[in-house]
């Protein structure tokens, strides 16, 4: 902002300069009509004139400039919405993943325990004595006699425990 300052007071030295110098009359003649004008005030008016025009380019220019960084705005705009919206779905999968995942070690848990009841069911099993009736051959009367069995255990490993 600084040198734009400093371009200007020089360019306005400048013209000052050129109007003291140039201080006789002139004819400017337009289509209708001339004028007779001092040729600094024609030279400040052409310089004048060129200012409006840069001004009018510069400002068109700005517009456009406006008009793309608004249009970048709402694409950055968009962009990020998308990336929000990516990255929430990504959570939702990853949380409904490690909730799948506590739910497979939760059915492998009782799964798991299912088959430790089911040996121990087994093993009672195995384990009930039985009764069972023997005749008498001599009196012929029948008598209640009990048979021992063997337990055992199904565990890890099958040895019979007495």
């Amino acid at each position: 902002m600084k040198i734009m300052i400093i371009i200007a007071i020089i360019l306005l030295v400048l013209v000052g300069i050129v109007a003291f110098l140039n201080m006789d009359m002139a004819t400017f003649n337009l289509y209708f009509t001339s004028l007779e004008l001092p040729l600094w005030l024609l030279f400040v008016g052409f310089l004048l004139i060129g200012m409006l025009i840069a001004a009018l380019f510069a400002m068109s220019k700005g517009a456009r400039n406006r008009q793309v960084i608004k249009n970048k705005n709402e694409e950055l705009k968009n962009a990020e919405t998308s990336r929000d919206d990516a990255v929430n779905r990504v959570k939702k999968e990853s949380e409904a993943q490690l909730e799948l995942q506590k739910k497979e070690a939760e059915i492998q848990s009782l799964n798991t325990r299912l088959a430790g009841l089911e040996n121990n069911q087994t093993a009672q099993q195995n384990e009930t004595v039985t009764t069972t009736q023997q005749v008498d051959p001599i009196s012929d009367t029948s008598t209640a006699k009990e048979i021992h069995v063997e337990e055992y255990h199904i565990d890890d490993t099958t040895t019979p425990k007495k």
